[in-house]
């Protein structure tokens, strides 16, 4: 694997002009590398604060799996500044609705609250990027609601079973195919020295991104964000980049589970990561909105309204990650009667076909105008926005690749997304069947 060392970026004076693209935003870097992006939306006098770390399950070593959203939790502990039961009783106090999140790749910290109360939120988010101070007894007590909380979320879905094997299925040694919240064992196996270790070499601002979207313009973002984060070191962050999957397979899995109330059908198709596809990402997801986007979806159409042989069906595609990309199709089979794998299998199939041989140019315009239309609304919100552009940024995207999406969108040909189709049909693939333990159907 490969290792990147990133290094204090050097200041670029100054703030760059805004892309004339989809957001209109502006971004500049400050001194310690801490890039920072700036939405503005002067709709309502609002301000949408978010710190998105570029490191997330993906980055654990393998064993100490869950200490990313360990991590996490251990962060609202407080600071050397902060007693530990005062941080969250502060953003209660700035009126903010606060939370953060841990995926494959990311770690976040987010807050929305009035403008006036922008640079207290600074204040706190940087002093907690630098200054974390938890000790033992606030470790022990995380570790266990971590725990806990994998019990009520994931141990107690019934579905659970099958998407972490389906998961590990398609991933195999990759990273991406262990849970996020880590295995129950590797939990309470994590110790106070890996939850340091991990914040100090994770946590900086040169391994951050700060994305503020809402009532705000580009100087005093500047200003404020070199006051409260640019005084903080920058670190030397060494990271393996997680290797792409290159086997080719064909797997199935077929489970049977108590308490499922409808049945399901999933096949996913592991393709390479977006910078490595043959065409664009934008082929794949306008092939996805083609397929099953929607109850006007080719693929809904022929099977749900024409066909009536199945409740449901729908195609996605996830190229947001450092790893593979991944598209999938899911079917909502009808549990009225005995379910036949093969027999969903070939209508699929057969749909899919079909669908393919009716792609027209006239449908390819169609598609490309509904998603088109579909992110223009995305400006509306600033907290949409500051979602849109901060995962894609931490995953690797610059923000004129972030601007230029629409017009991503509108340069799909009909023949890229023909490609994209042959590509997901060779691609190494797992289809998982979920169904309802015998004795049991649909309330």
């Amino acid at each position: 694997m490969r290792l990147i060392c990133i290094a204090a970026i050097l200041w670029l004076g100054s703030v760059l002009p805004a892309f004339a693209g989809l957001f209109k935003a502006t971004e500049f870097t400050l001194n310690n590398g801490m890039q920072v992006v700036v939405i503005e939306n002067h709709k309502a006098p609002l301000i949408k604060h978010m710190v998105w770390y570029k490191v997330g399950a993906v980055d654990e070593i393998r064993g100490k799996g869950g200490i990313a959203h360990l991590l996490e939790h251990l962060m609202f502990r407080g600071t050397k500044l902060v007693k530990s039961d005062e941080f969250k009783q502060k953003l209660d106090e700035l009126g903010a609705e606060h939370n953060a999140f841990t995926s494959f790749d990311m770690t976040v910290y987010h807050q929305l609250a009035d403008i006036s109360k922008l640079e207290a939120l600074m204040a706190l988010e940087a002093d907690r990027m630098q200054n974390l101070a938890f000790d033992r007894e606030a470790f022990n007590a995380e570790q266990k609601i971590v725990y806990q909380e994998r019990q009520q979320v994931v141990e107690n879905n019934p579905a659970s079973a099958f998407n972490e094997r389906f998961n590990l299925l398609l991933w195999g040694n990759s990273p991406y195919g262990q849970p996020i919240t880590g295995q129950n064992d590797e939990i309470m196996a994590l110790t106070y020295d890996d939850a340091r270790d991990f914040y100090t070499q994770y946590y900086a601002p040169n391994n951050a991104i700060l994305v503020l979207s809402g009532d705000i313009e580009p100087q005093l973002a500047h200003e404020l964000a070199e006051k409260y984060y640019g005084k903080l070191p920058a670190a030397a962050i060494e990271r393996e980049e997680p290797q792409e999957v290159k086997d080719m397979f064909k797997t199935t899995l077929e489970m049977s589970l108590p308490n499922i109330q409808a049945a399901k059908m999933v096949q996913k198709f592991l393709l390479p990561n977006y910078r490595n596809l043959k065409g664009t990402y934008f082929d794949y997801l306008v092939l996805a909105e083609y397929l099953g986007g929607g109850e006007t979806s080719a693929l809904y159409q022929d099977l749900v309204v024409e066909q009536e042989a199945v409740l449901g069906v729908a195609a996605s595609y996830h190229y947001l990650t450092r790893g593979n990309s991944v598209f999938s199709l899911a079917l909502r089979p009808n549990t009225d009667e005995v379910f036949d794998r093969v027999w969903y299998e070939q209508i699929l199939n057969d749909a899919l076909e079909q669908a393919m041989n009716n792609f027209t140019s006239d449908e390819l315009e169609k598609v490309k105008r509904k998603m088109t239309a579909d992110l223009v609304y995305i400006n509306d919100n600033p907290e949409d926005v500051a979602y849109w552009v901060g995962y894609a940024l931490a995953i690797g995207f610059n923000l004129a690749d972030v601007e230029g999406f629409v017009e991503g969108i509108k340069n799909v040909t009909l023949e890229g997304v023909q490609e994209a189709y042959r590509q997901v049909k060779s691609a190494a693939w797992v289809e998982g069947v979920l169904l309802p333990k015998e004795g049991q159907g649909e309330n």
